[in-house]
């Protein structure tokens, strides 16, 4: 049996804020949205909004979705039918705005590049894919990879790099192009322990202090529960949003983890312990 056990500040939940702009055109919004393949949607006719400044935890089974839905709002993947607006803008025209965190698994350690190399190409989104960067974007560079702790490996190749800090890597590219909206496809999958709650805790730091909107898919709940304003769960091709102790229920969590689980909640912070796999 396997769960989730955590002492100190990092196990406190947080009061759960309201979404900080709920006026005007600071949402992400999705209306009647429908994604993946013509002879095979993915996910059907979405209505879903979403407020500047909030932090979404998104959970569900494999295949159901998740990385489909962040790469919709960047515009890798386009809708089979309804629209996809970004703070009151067509997709394509907000991408500058988006900060994309892919799973590690797309970084090239065979490529021989340093951090400082693989941070300063997030900036092409704001400087132009066939100019050279300034002395601005160099700063920007080292201030995003100082933003992740990285400074004394800023010149070290990223082959030499441990799978905690090829992630913090990922997070400051997309840093360096000063987003508004940071997307992150399963930030703390295949990396330690230490490694998961240390960048959890970057994470929490970035959406208090620079109100960033996060979008972070994950099949480990306890790890975010303390980050997150309100969980998105996907299943069969549908989508629901709500509090973090509305969503992670035993029913919907162990449809996601194949196995039984136990929902508890101690001192106004929901655990969930994962045990053996169902079978048959």
């Amino acid at each position: 049996m396997k769960g989730s056990g955590r002492s100190g500040r990092e196990t406190e939940r947080p009061t759960l804020r309201p979404p900080r702009e709920k006026e005007g055109t600071e949402r992400i919004v999705f209306e009647n949205v429908t994604l993946g393949y013509v002879e095979k949607p993915v996910l059907r006719d979405i209505e879903l909004e979403i407020f500047r400044g909030e932090a979404i935890g998104i959970i569900g089974p494999n295949g159901c979705g998740k990385s489909t839905l962040l790469k919709s709002l960047v515009g890798l993947i386009n809708p089979l039918r309804g629209r996809i607006t970004i703070f009151g803008q067509p997709v394509m025209s907000a991408r500058k705005r988006i900060g994309y965190v892919p799973q590690r698994e797309t970084l090239d350690i065979s490529y021989p590049a340093t951090v400082f190399d693989m941070v300063i190409m997030g900036r092409y989104a704001r400087i132009g894919l066939f100019r050279r960067p300034k002395e601005a974007d160099r700063r920007r560079t080292i201030q995003a990879i100082a933003d992740v702790g990285l400074t004394e490996q800023m010149h070290t190749p990223i082959a030499h790099l441990s799978g905690g800090q090829r992630q913090r890597v990922l997070i400051a590219r997309a840093l360096s192009a000063d987003p508004d909206i940071l997307l992150l496809d399963e930030p703390t999958a295949a990396v330690d322990v230490r490694a998961q709650r240390e960048i959890v805790a970057l994470l929490r730091s970035l959406h208090e202090e620079r109100n960033l909107t996060i979008l972070l898919v994950t099949h480990d709940v306890n790890l975010i529960y303390p980050m997150v304003d309100r969980i998105l769960y996907m299943a069969d091709g549908r989508v629901f949003i709500g509090s973090p102790g509305e969503m992670l229920t035993r029913e919907k969590l162990e449809r996601i983890y194949n196995a039984n689980v136990i929902v508890t909640e101690a001192e106004g912070r929901i655990c969930v312990i994962v045990g053996d796999v169902h079978h048959g």
